[in-house]
């Protein structure tokens, strides 16, 4: 074997690798992080280290952050190491939170503590421009956040929508000159709510989807997934979902979030054991 060929094959064989390593990232289980928005009676207020542990026993691979409760980075990143749990991300709300020092700040935070991405948790303006400026100083964020390696992502709400301007809703106006590193992060429940469809939605940006929000759409009393809602509306069609994100390579993580009982952990794990049965 001459020098070219051992080269080629050395060449093929890495290609082969390559292919493979990507096979089994796609094939494998994702995992399932909680919203710790789901027990905000409990988050903070009780000890959190015990709180983790809780999540953890329950199956949860990592948690979504909705603020930080005093703790510093060191602290979170701890607690985290202390309970087995993954940072899966953090909701953060504002502009300035995405941008110039405040998005370092978060960004050297999220690294030192072991968070994984961040969100946009909350935004509205009031015409197509205004969407359209968000988009792009999300997309620049997610640019900026590339170094540090973390994915940046927008979370949406039924406004995103039902605003529309020009027959154009106000999420893909978001999406119209921002950066395609720019992820998105569906709410299922906030999606079908307006009457969308998920797996349209998801479908629509290929390569965006590293996270999704898995909640039952006007939950039951209890909000378990698969319940009928107590007051009418559409069931998330959790199966489609679920083989939609499967088929996306840029999909990483499914979070759960409960919104009816925040002083329970029964939500959580109901709907942690719905999920897990079928992923």
């Amino acid at each position: 074997m001459n020098r070219r060929e051992f080269l080629q094959l050395g060449l093929g064989s890495a290609a082969f690798c390559a292919a493979g390593c990507r096979s089994m990232l796609a094939n494998a289980k994702k995992p399932i992080a909680l919203q710790l928005w789901s027990i905000n009676k409990l988050m903070w207020k009780e000890d959190p280290a015990k709180t983790f542990a809780k999540i953890r026993e329950i199956g949860f691979d990592g948690v979504e952050f909705a603020g930080y409760g005093d703790r510093s980075a060191k602290e979170i990143r701890k607690l985290l190491q202390d309970a087995g749990l993954r940072g899966m991300g953090s909701h953060l709300c504002g502009d300035d939170q995405f941008s110039g020092d405040g998005l370092k700040k978060n960004l050297d935070f999220m690294a030192e503590a072991g968070i994984e991405s961040c969100a946009s948790a909350w935004a509205d303006y009031d015409t197509a421009e205004g969407w359209i400026k968000f988009g792009v100083l999300m997309g620049k964020a997610a640019e900026t956040a590339q170094k540090w390696g973390i994915p940046v992502s927008v979370h949406n709400h039924c406004h995103e929508f039902t605003k529309k301007y020009d027959g154009v809703y106000a999420w893909d106006l978001i999406y119209k000159e921002a950066s395609p590193l720019l992820q998105q992060q569906l709410d299922t429940s906030q999606v079908v709510n307006p009457g969308l469809d998920c797996v349209e939605r998801i479908q629509k940006y290929p390569g965006r989807n590293f996270c999704i929000h898995m909640k039952e759409n006007v939950p039951s009393t209890w909000g378990f997934f698969g319940v009928p809602p107590d007051d009418g509306g559409a069931l998330v069609p959790w199966d489609d979902v679920i083989a939609a994100v499967e088929a996306d390579p840029s999909f990483r993580w499914y979070v759960i979030e409960c919104e009816r009982k925040p002083d329970s952990y029964i939500p959580a794990q109901k709907n942690f054991e719905f999920l897990k049965a079928r992923i």
